[in-house]
């Protein structure tokens, strides 16, 4: 039912963001990451997914878009800034 969700989320009225990171994995997160609409799926590890929210969170100006999250070589600060519509 998350899609359900998702699909609500965006005919809504409310400023949202859909983060969708791949396989979560543990170990060290590398700070750099690939961020976009539309990205390979693979791994990431679960301190990179919360450093790139965190970036996210503190970037006012990111919004009403559903952003897929990689393990990549941008490092996180840049990739968020990237996606600033």
């Amino acid at each position: 039912m998350k899609k359900d969700a998702d699909i609500a989320l965006s005919r809504s009225e409310l400023n949202w963001l859909i983060l969708r990171p791949s396989l979560l994995i543990d170990g060290p997160g590398a700070g750099a990451v690939s961020l976009g609409p539309a990205e390979f799926r693979g791994q990431i590890t679960r301190d990179d997914v919360a450093s790139t929210l965190a970036e996210l969170l503190h970037e006012p100006r990111i919004g009403r878009q559903i952003l897929e999250l990689n393990t990549g070589s941008t490092p996180i600060e840049e990739a968020v800034r990237a996606n600033v519509r």
